[in-house]
């Protein structure tokens, strides 16, 4: 758990430097380019796959996640981009190779799409998905029968196709959103609560 203590000290931080900010939305000016940049926890329900809520089932681990989002603004409805971070998942007991997996670090890179439900105003609700892969490679493993520690590659592969959508709500430059990750054949899922902060990119002209 003191893993979980530093990130979220961070958010802390994040979330009270967006709050005090002047209050703006981020489409006040005719910069379309933003730059979205996050953390996240996340919790896991140790070897079962495509579970919609891990945080209320038996043996739940948590991890967290970063990452940071260049993306454009298509209209005032819609914005896309590539979501590129990672996710340190805890370790949990592997049900199909009958072992202990070892936490990690798992890099990903996701085309992502974003629709608000409304062009303005204090509180903008949106949903959207991110789909692309996960770089999963070789996972240390303590066999629960001969206690021995290897390596495998699930499936001998290192990359997974990896689906995630979420849903959530703006204030100002302060974005709240709540993700579950499916990565397949890959488990557990993740299901993560988010905050990020949005950064504009680009030079405002001046009239």
């Amino acid at each position: 758990m003191r893993k979980i203590y530093f990130p979220l000290l961070i958010l802390l931080g994040m979330s009270t430097h967006a709050l005090a900010q002047e209050f703006t939305r981020p489409y006040q000016d005719e910069r379309l380019g933003y730059m979205e940049i996050g953390l996240g926890v996340v919790a896991s329900k140790a070897g079962a796959a495509y579970t919609v809520s891990p945080a209320f089932l038996k043996d739940t681990r948590l991890g967290w996640q970063v990452f940071f989002t260049p993306q454009f603004i298509v209209s005032p409805h819609i914005n896309v981009g590539l979501k590129l971070g990672g996710v340190f998942r805890p370790k949990f007991f592997d049900v199909e190779s009958n072992s202990q997996l070892q936490s990690k670090f798992t890099p990903f890179a996701m085309p992502m799409a974003d629709f608000y439900f409304s062009g303005g105003g204090s509180a903008r609700f949106f949903i959207g998905v991110a789909a692309g892969a996960t770089y999963i490679g070789k996972l240390e493993a303590r066999n629960a029968l001969t206690d021995d520690t290897y390596y495998f590659r699930r499936r001998d592969r290192d990359i997974f196709f990896t689906v995630a959508p979420h849903f959530g709500v703006v204030f100002g430059d302060l974005k709240i959103s709540v993700e579950h990750m499916v990565t397949m054949p890959f488990n557990p899922d993740i299901t993560s609560l988010t905050l990020s902060n949005t950064i504009p990119m680009g030079k405002r002209r001046f009239f």
